[in-house]
């Protein structure tokens, strides 16, 4: 009897281990939730944002939606409404996670997470496409987990035949 239990018990654990290995997202939990913050950089000083990353589509999809508000500066009185929304999917071919992101600036990114540069705690998505910008360009997204309830995500630009540049900084808190 405590032989066949065993052996029970073996058999779920295998079984749980086969299922979260089956879900490429598992690396991507610690961000999903509503988030609210700030940020600064942007051309702008301060900014307002409201993040979110959930499940949907029976979980084959992560959707995305971040909303900035910026302050008025001298350059930009009347202040800045950044929104942009996207899905991050798992290509099977590929074998990798795609962040597929529309910008209200008409931006559309096409990300990759960078394997060997991400891990548990910190998350680097990088360029393959943008639409809409500079031949050459590309942008990079890192999503830093701080806490259970705290990420800080950072914004990196390169112009043809440069370095990156780190174009914005936001540290968000879980709701």
């Amino acid at each position: 009897m405590k032989k066949s239990f065993f052996c029970f018990v073996f058999i779920l654990l295998v079984i749980g281990q086969a299922f979260a290995q089956d879900n490429p997202f598992a690396k991507l939990d610690f961000i999903i939730g509503e988030w609210h913050g700030a940020g600064n950089g942007f051309g702008n000083s301060k900014s307002k944002i409201e993040s979110g990353f959930k499940y949907v589509m029976g979980g084959k999809y992560i959707e995305v939606i971040n909303d900035s508000k910026f302050e008025p500066t001298k350059k930009n009185p009347e202040g800045e409404h950044h929104i942009d929304k996207g899905f991050i999917s798992y290509d099977k071919i590929r074998k990798v996670i795609v962040f597929r992101q529309f910008n209200i600036e008409g931006y559309v990114n096409q990300y990759v997470l960078n394997e060997e540069l991400s891990n548990e705690s910190e998350l680097v998505f990088e360029t393959e496409e943008i639409e809409n910008f500079m031949p050459g360009g590309k942008a990079k997204w890192v999503i830093k987990k701080l806490s259970d309830n705290k990420l800080e995500t950072k914004f990196h630009v390169s112009f043809p035949k440069k370095d990156y540049t780190c174009f914005g900084t936001n540290v968000l808190i879980k709701k």
